[in-house]
């Protein structure tokens, strides 16, 4: 049923085929959350930027309102959504059951302190939340290059530290709280959603990605389902890929994250509490390949040309490489 509803709403999407620009830095190693975080936003920056001085510019002009689409892997990183409740880290709930505070020698003050850094009221410096100021802004709109403001924002980093030395950040996607590693291919599209061939729907746009994810699948024989409850992807009661998203003025941020390999040692339910759902599990495609006795899995850059072609049919768009 989910592919039959899928195709009613493909339907009625322009059969305009809208270039979209790919940004891959796949073959580069990982990438610290924090440069990711801050390669969207600089580019979302100056997007709006452009808009704003160029109202009436066309999309096919030379400058930066392009839609784009980012594929990349992170080095390991845990993430809480901005509504994500800070509960779902385990090991600080598992912390505060021990008399002298944490296992790894922390006191209750500095458990407490890490809690706050996380909180979902806490801003500014010196929190582990990720977010850029006006100020900020306009220095990434005039006065850096991206490589540049990138840097800067990502200095700007404060995480809190996992028992397991992975950095934690909360960030302005929905959803809770998740991890991302090597061998897990993340995709952020950044599209307006207010130009054709796409619908000003935050809704309509969160199933096309997990139409994007469930084809991707089914290229490899994996039938991957959505939750009438919860996002993203599973395969029978186990996530396979997390979905969480963003908008400014219709311009979309953060996306998915699809297990091809990663270590699912990492969502140990002792740290985290995966997207914070009770009772379901982690899975992954080598996992899934394994069982049925698979010896050779897929790399992530060819699971990347599969989500590129699966991209293009479900949103109506054509995908260029862009230096």
């Amino acid at each position: 049923s989910d592919g039959g509803a899928a195709d009613t709403q493909l339907s009625s999407i322009s059969s305009s085929s809208a270039v979209v620009r790919i940004y891959n830095s796949l073959d580069q190693g990982c990438l610290s959350y924090e440069r990711s975080w801050a390669w969207q936003q600089v580019l979302l920056s100056r997007r709006l930027e452009q808009r704003r001085r160029s109202p009436q510019a066309s999309t096919t002009e030379e400058g930066e309102d392009h839609d784009c689409v980012l594929f990349l892997e992170h080095a390991p990183v845990y993430t809480l959504g901005r509504g994500a409740d800070e509960a779902h880290l385990t090991f600080l709930q598992a912390k505060d059951k021990c008399e002298n505070g944490g296992g790894n020698g922390e006191t209750q003050e500095e458990i407490e302190r890490m809690r706050q850094k996380l909180s979902r009221k806490a801003r500014g410096p010196g929190t582990a939340r990720l977010s850029v100021d006006r100020r900020m802004e306009n220095q990434i709109v005039d006065l850096l290059s991206v490589q540049d403001a990138m840097d800067r924002l990502a200095e700007l980093a404060c995480p809190v530290e996992a028992p397991n030395g992975v950095p934690i950040f909360r960030v302005e996607r929905g959803g809770e709280v998740t991890f991302h590693g090597p061998s897990q291919l993340v995709v952020y599209p950044m599209f307006d959603l207010k130009r054709a061939p796409f619908r000003a729907d935050l809704h309509w746009y969160l199933r096309m990605v997990e139409e994007v994810v469930i084809r991707t699948l089914a290229h490899y024989d994996i039938h991957g389902s959505r939750d009438e409850i919860n996002t993203g992807v599973w395969v029978d009661s186990n996530k396979v890929a997390a979905v969480g998203i963003s908008s400014s003025r219709w311009i979309t941020t953060h996306g998915f994250a699809l297990n091809i390999d990663p270590d699912l040692s990492f969502f140990d339910t002792d740290i985290i509490l995966p997207c914070g759902i009770q009772g379901r599990g982690v899975t992954s495609m080598a996992q899934i390949l394994r069982e049925r006795g698979f010896s050779q899995m897929p790399t992530t850059n060819q699971v990347a040309s599969v989500v590129i072609s699966k991209m293009e049919e479900v949103f109506a768009v054509q995908l260029q490489e862009y230096a």
